[in-house]
């Protein structure tokens, strides 16, 4: 039975704060609906407490918390195919709910008992909304919503490759100019669909019955040999942003300096933890980009394309960050796709629609970038988790979830250009549910939330930019009024 749902409304504002009723990311019971990792032969049968759990924190001496017990992952991060970060961010806390977000019931099995060293014997009682998010999931997967119709991607391949094929005879057949413009505009679309594809893929969503497991690696070469996005890189930031969205230094997603900034918390020179450096507000985030944010917004997404192939390029050519999942194979898609792109654009008859189909058709793959940024942008950041007396990483995994996603409330037959991103709520707390049952599962975690006063929100797509925009704007106008000497004195002490 799915958790019983009756709830009622809330206008309270949401505060970031911990409070003695938070919701954080606090060690919780085992569920006893879930089955206990067995024993072996490296556990020494110790109890721990939460506190010292929590003092084991750093990357080098890495403890966390799943199912009341406890994990030792010091040595195991460095192996992580999700990335370093991904893990050993919860390092010294519960990382239940995100362990079982992102992973199969196989894998927990299999592969944790040889990290367990102890159980916590001090653990506080899940909070009802933990509970009933985790029933409600359980609830799914009874109902076999991890799993989708073979018939379901077959419908999506065929209609993604004759995308493709369009491309391919407009341009290669058609002698008119308008037809090689409408080939930019299909290849656009394409590159947008087959992301959504590889989306489903890279989250274990695209799962039939008869087959558990996704063949990541390849199927994820081939999205960037038609893609020219890196799958690997994708990845290891999406990851992140998945378990730790809006924080506001730790989410890659939000982390566009110097061309955006989302809060005046952004003007502060944050050190970011996923790219490891400071994200400076400089002279050009100051005077050029951040005080007109909301006016360059869409020009920059209509370019973003680009940046996002230099960020491939970028991530396949440096192995020591701590992030897995590069392959040669993955470089050799991503070489193959600057081959065949170019070669089908020197086709054209003059450079002039060559250029014109190049920009073009990245302007409309540009569509993607706003449908992910709309999303998260205009929600609230959450504090740096390094912050005394916040919620971590804006509270449990639900809450924290709920709070940063903007569901895009669309007619059915517009689902196949949101390719399921428009039920963002969802997937980010339950990313490996198939895009074939997104919808009718929607109402659900909808009524849920109402349930527990969480701020589930859903606008038409004009709303949603409109928001975006506000969001910008907002932020804008405080960078207009900013000032390093204003921030120094503040920072000063004495």
């Amino acid at each position: 039975m799915p958790p019983q749902i009756q709830g009622h409304e809330s206008d309270d504002v949401i505060s970031l704060k911990r409070s003695d009723s938070s919701e954080s990311a606090l060690p919780t019971e085992p569920d006893s609906s879930k089955q206990q990792l067995p024993s072996t032969s490296r556990q020494n049968n110790g109890q721990y407490t939460v506190e010292e759990v929590a003092r084991h924190n750093k990357k080098d001496d890495a403890w966390l918390i799943y199912n009341n017990q406890v994990l030792d992952i010091t040595k195991w991060i460095s192996h992580h195919p999700g990335g370093e970060q991904t893990i050993y961010r919860f390092a010294g806390m519960d990382a239940t709910d995100e362990l079982r977000a992102f992973h199969d019931d196989w894998v927990l099995e299999k592969k944790l008992p040889h990290l367990v060293i102890g159980t916590v014997e001090d653990a506080p009682a899940p909070s009802q909304l933990v509970q009933d998010f985790r029933e409600l999931g359980e609830h799914f997967d009874k109902l076999g919503y991890f799993h989708v119709s073979p018939w379901f991607y077959v419908q999506k391949v065929m209609f993604v490759m004759s995308l493709f094929g369009c491309v391919l005879w407009l341009v290669l057949k058609e002698e008119s100019v308008a037809a090689h413009m409408l080939g930019a505009v299909v290849l656009g679309i394409f590159w947008q669909q087959f992301a959504f594809v590889g989306h489903d893929c890279g989250h274990m969503s695209a799962r039939t019955h008869a087959r558990d497991h996704i063949d990541v690696h390849n199927l994820g070469a081939l999205v960037t040999f038609f893609n020219g996005i890196s799958v690997a890189w994708w990845k290891a930031t999406h990851n992140v942003h998945h378990a730790m969205p809006n924080t506001v230094d730790c989410d890659p997603d939000i982390a566009h300096l110097p061309v955006f900034a989302l809060h005046k918390k952004m003007f502060e020179g944050l050190f970011n933890k996923y790219h490891g450096r400071v994200m400076e507000f400089d002279w050009a985030a100051r005077n050029i980009f951040v005080p007109y944010q909301h006016y360059w917004y869409y020009p920059i997404m209509a370019f973003a394309r680009w940046n996002l192939y230099i960020q491939s390029v970028l991530f396949l050519s440096n192995s020591n960050d701590g992030h897995k999942g590069r392959s040669m194979l993955d470089l050799m898609a991503l070489l193959g796709f600057f081959c065949w792109m170019p070669t089908l654009a020197l086709q054209l008859p003059s450079w002039v629609e060559v250029v014109a189909f190049v920009l073009l058709s990245h302007a409309v793959a540009g569509l993607l970038n706003v449908q992910i940024t709309l999303s998260h942008f205009s929600q609230p950041i959450f504090d740096s988790p390094d912050k005394e007396g916040v919620a971590k990483y804006g509270g449990d995994f639900f809450t924290r979830n709920v709070i940063s996603s903007l569901d895009v409330a669309c007619p059915t037959y517009l689902d196949w250009f949101h390719g399921g991103l428009q039920f963002q709520t969802l997937h980010h707390c339950y990313p490996r549910i198939g895009r074939q049952h997104l919808r009718k599962t929607e109402p659900l975690i909808a009524s849920l939330c109402k349930k527990h006063s969480l701020p589930y929100s859903s606008k038409p797509f004009w709303d949603c930019n409109v928001d975006i925009v506000e969001t910008l704007k907002s932020a804008a106008l405080d960078a207009r009024k900013w000032s390093p000497l204003i921030y120094e004195s503040m920072c000063a002490q004495g």
